[in-house]
């Protein structure tokens, strides 16, 4: 049995946490840092807090925080690219989706947002903090019921596009790819690819999830590669071809700024979400705001710092 009072207290303690994060009122804005680091955070399910789940009380939260301690939401597209452009003094963030399980993105029967989802939730934290827009990264199964409502699959992932959110592949069905064969890992990604250009024709697939964190022999088929096969018996084989930028894991520590050379895509980290990890990030930023990626209001393409600070 659920106390009532429990989400009161977890407010509370939310509210606590922020505290170290706020900026005064009047005070100039921290000085650009585009060598910091950005945190590429990533959840899975939604409704109680555990390991692979967020309640919805707490995601609420995490935005919050996310949102006073100057944060602002980019795509791993916008990430990778370097297509950004955050008001000076503020710091990107990627938000990330993996599964595409049902209370990230839920309709109603008339084929309405359901307020009980990840995405009606960050929504309506926009509608009263519009610098903080819904543009996530949706990494999807194809060859499940992607959300948890197959006869709305095509209708969600137009609106998440519409929202100004990624979508990426995360493989067929989610297999652990180290222990397939070179042509089985194919298929499971070209499939995968294959069924997102049939719902979104014309889009382009720049970011790819590893199922499980853990990357195919050889890793080189995760970025880049072709799948010719057949979709069923007496239909004609079809060919997919990938390229993948943005290559994630499932969870270790903040990613490097995009925008110093020798970035490695292929193999870029993320931050799971869950209590207490996500408090020791927010924690680690607070306390060292040096490390930080700090937005000096313009666009700056990839790797157009050098690796190397050049000595005066």
């Amino acid at each position: 049995m659920r106390v009532r009072f429990l989400p009161s207290l977890a407010v509370f303690a939310s509210l606590a946490l922020l505290v170290p994060f706020c900026r005064a009122q009047g005070t100039p804005p921290p000085a650009p840092n585009l060598r910091g680091q950005v945190m590429i955070l990533v959840y899975h399910r939604f409704g109680k807090d555990a390991r692979w789940s967020r309640a919805f009380a707490s995601f609420d939260s995490d935005l919050a925080r996310l949102d006073a301690a100057g944060f602002r939401p980019i795509t791993l597209r916008q990430y990778i690219t370097g297509g950004f452009d955050l008001p000076a003094g503020s710091s990107p963030v990627v938000i990330t989706f993996d599964d595409g399980t049902n209370f990230q993105m839920k309709f109603t029967p008339d084929g309405q947002l359901a307020p009980d989802c990840a995405v009606a939730h960050w929504e309506a934290f926009a509608r009263t903090h519009p610098e903080f827009p819904v543009h996530g990264t949706f990494f999807v199964n194809p060859g499940t019921d992607v959300f948890g409502q197959r006869a709305f699959i095509q209708k969600k992932l137009d609106l998440l596009v519409q929202l100004g959110s990624e979508i990426g592949n995360h493989t067929y069905d989610h297999p652990y790819l180290n222990k397939l064969q070179p042509a089985a890992i194919q298929r499971e990604i070209g499939l995968g690819q294959y069924l997102i250009d049939r719902w979104l024709p014309g889009y382009t697939v720049t970011s790819f999830a590893l199922p499980y964190g853990i990357a195919p022999r050889p890793d080189s088929l995760a970025v880049a590669a072709s799948w010719t096969g057949s979709l069923g018996p007496r239909r004609p084989p079809v060919t997919v071809n990938w390229h993948y930028p943005a290559v994630v894991l499932v969870g270790s520590g903040p990613a490097p700024s995009p925008l110093v050379a020798g970035l490695d895509g292929a193999h870029l980290p993320r931050i799971q979400v869950f209590t207490p990890e996500f408090d020791k990030w927010m924690r680690y930023f607070a306390l060292h705001p040096r490390r930080r990626f700090v937005s000096d209001g313009r666009r700056h393409a990839p790797a157009s710092l050098p690796a190397r600070v050049p000595r005066n």
